[in-house]
């Protein structure tokens, strides 16, 4: 009876281990993580960084209560180049973000919370950039800024009724540390929640910069999105250098390699920028409380990491950030750990072999391989049909997997047309037209599928096809997007 009391006595020990250590734990999560989105209230930038440069884009949704103009002060270290970001740098970064990357934050609970050195200052750039009205200024000495500024205003038309002691402030403080460049960025707003056209700024600078206390004169509470890519990750242990109760309130994501041909509708001329650093990664992190910050983000990039970061189940202690130096070899150990067809997969053959998309590729009638084919593509498709989905796919299709009866059973069971006669090919019975199938591959947040596809008729390859189907979402049905066509090998 003792032993059990003993048994009992542990027991209750663990679960409340369980129930008491995992929410607060301060860099570990206790949920899963889930896919970022970019928050629509929010200050996002994007911050990319080559060790000798920085290219900032930002993008802020702007709304007031009655229509008004808005002055947006931005300090930097160095002499910006200032131009309009390309097509949608946000949307685009989201989706490679999402669907590429698998790039995901702990979702928890935001309770915390968004010339010459006698001239006083230098305009160093004056240009109606779309919507913004754009002017770089060089402080050379504090004590004329102010001046400088009511002329500023009295030259726009602009009536000052702010209290702008703040402004000053702030101001005062990024000279005092050497921080002599600004941008004042002149913006007309409406009532109505307004995004306006993201700028873009390249300057030169070796630490990755971001000026998070310029937010303290706006006040009140907000989030903010910081996306990077950089020629390395933060480490949980060493991402940002803030006080202890800032970082509390920061979160930081798991991080991917990312490769200069996948950033180019996010930046056009990525490729040129990041053309002397070896790997580039991406990462994520977020913000959400009152705008009080104590300091900027100003980070020596010799401290990056050259590897990626992700999340995995901690026993006990909920998910935690690890360190991966070859992501090809982690996911194929993620995915042998259990490499078993799943419902995903199942939902894709059965619109596979139903779908009249595919009519003259795919049969009413049809015999299959008794297992998959192996097969590899060439990351040259990756263009068309993007890395993730390729690198699945290659994974998956490293070896061959038996189709069974059941396996049978689950396609069918899916497959909304019931003329469809699927039969598993006999192991003597090599005549006729045989249809060998892949795995299929997914990208990262399962809205892409490929297939492998091949016709044998008589022992002789007849034909070879890659199946491309999409969703909008996981609710949604798959719906054949693309058929290619490959040489028979």
């Amino acid at each position: 009876m003792r032993d059990l009391k003993i048994y009992l006595l542990l027991y209750a020990l663990i679960f409340l281990l369980l129930s008491l250590c995992s929410p607060v734990l301060a860099d570990k999560g206790s949920v899963s993580p889930s896919p970022v989105r970019l928050s629509q209230d929010s200050q996002r930038a994007i911050i990319m960084h080559n060790s000798e440069e920085e290219v900032l884009i930002l993008g802020t949704e702007l709304r007031a209560e009655k229509e008004t103009d808005v002055l947006e002060f931005i300090p930097f270290p160095s002499e910006p180049e200032v131009k309009l970001a390309a097509g949608d740098p946000f949307k685009e970064i989201e989706r490679l973000m999402v669907e590429e990357k698998g790039i995901e934050l702990i979702n928890r609970e935001a309770s915390k919370g968004g010339g010459a050195e006698t001239v006083p200052v230098e305009i160093k750039l004056s240009e109606k950039i779309g919507l913004h009205d754009v002017t770089v200024i060089k402080i050379n000495d504090i004590s004329g800024f102010t001046q400088w500024v009511e002329e500023f205003f009295n030259r726009k038309g602009i009536k000052v009724v702010s209290d702008l002691s703040g402004f000053y402030k702030n101001a005062e403080d990024y000279t005092s540390r050497g921080i002599n460049y600004f941008v004042f960025d002149y913006v007309s707003i409406k009532t109505q929640k307004r995004t306006i056209e993201p700028l873009v700024y390249r300057f030169k600078t070796n630490r990755v910069y971001y000026p998070l206390k310029t937010s303290n004169i706006i006040g009140g509470n907000g989030i903010v999105d910081l996306i990077f890519i950089l020629p390395g990750s933060f480490s949980k242990e060493d991402y940002f250098r803030l006080s202890d109760d800032m970082r509390n309130i920061f979160e930081l994501s798991n991080s991917a390699r990312v490769y200069p041909e996948e950033l180019e509708k996010i930046y056009p001329g990525a490729s040129e920028f990041f053309s002397k650093v070896d790997k580039i990664f991406i990462q994520m992190m977020r913000y959400a409380g009152p705008y009080n910050f104590q300091q900027d983000l100003y980070y020596d990039t010799s401290k990056l990491e050259p590897r990626s970061y992700a999340w995995e189940m901690e026993f006990l202690f909920g998910y935690d950030l690890i360190p991966v130096d070859d992501e090809e070899e982690y996911r194929r150990r993620v995915f042998y750990e259990y490499p078993y067809f799943n419902d995903f997969e199942y939902d894709v053959y059965s619109v596979l072999f139903s779908s009249n998309e595919l009519e003259g590729i795919i049969p009413k009638d049809i015999k299959l391989g008794q297992t998959t084919i192996k097969k590899k593509l060439q990351m040259d498709l990756a263009k068309q049909l993007g890395r993730a989905v390729i690198e699945d796919f290659n994974i998956k299709n490293e070896n061959e997997y038996l189709l069974d009866e059941y396996w049978l059973s689950r396609v069918l069971k899916k497959t909304p047309d019931k003329r469809v006669t699927i039969r598993l090919k006999d192991a003597i019975d090599s005549t006729g037209e045989v249809i060998y199938i892949s795995r299929v591959g997914f990208n990262m947040n399962k809205t892409k599928a490929l297939v492998y596809v091949k016709k044998v008729n008589n022992n002789a390859t007849e034909a070879e096809y890659l199946i491309v189907l999409e969703r909008k979402g996981w609710n949604q049905k798959w719906r054949v997007k693309a058929k290619l066509s490959l040489s028979p090998l």
